[in-house]
């Protein structure tokens, strides 16, 4: 497990992957592949963020800029995956 992340974001970061799921899941039952892949193109990186995120040179607060705000971007309706996130304590996702 990476060691500078706390157990908020842990826990966080795996709220955001199982929701993320859901919506591969059901964007694929509709048919809609472009969104799935969109979806998983940024949620693969959350488990290597969980086992060694500085190893990488990225963090909580980058993992966010980097890829769940341009997904966001993209589609608006998954503004909620940002939500466990947003739930943290202020700061603690600035490591």
């Amino acid at each position: 497990m990476n060691p500078n992340l706390s157990t908020a974001e842990c826990v966080a970061l795996l709220e955001i992957l199982e929701r993320g799921m859901v919506h591969i899941r059901l964007s694929a039952g509709e048919g809609d592949a472009i969104r799935a892949e969109a979806i998983a193109d940024a949620l693969h990186n959350v488990p290597r963020l969980l086992r060694e995120g500085q190893k990488w040179g990225w963090t909580v607060r980058q993992f966010r800029e980097l890829f769940l705000a341009p997904l966001v971007e993209r589609y608006p309706d998954l503004r909620g995956l940002e939500q466990p996130l947003d739930e943290l304590p202020l700061g603690s996702t600035s490591k």
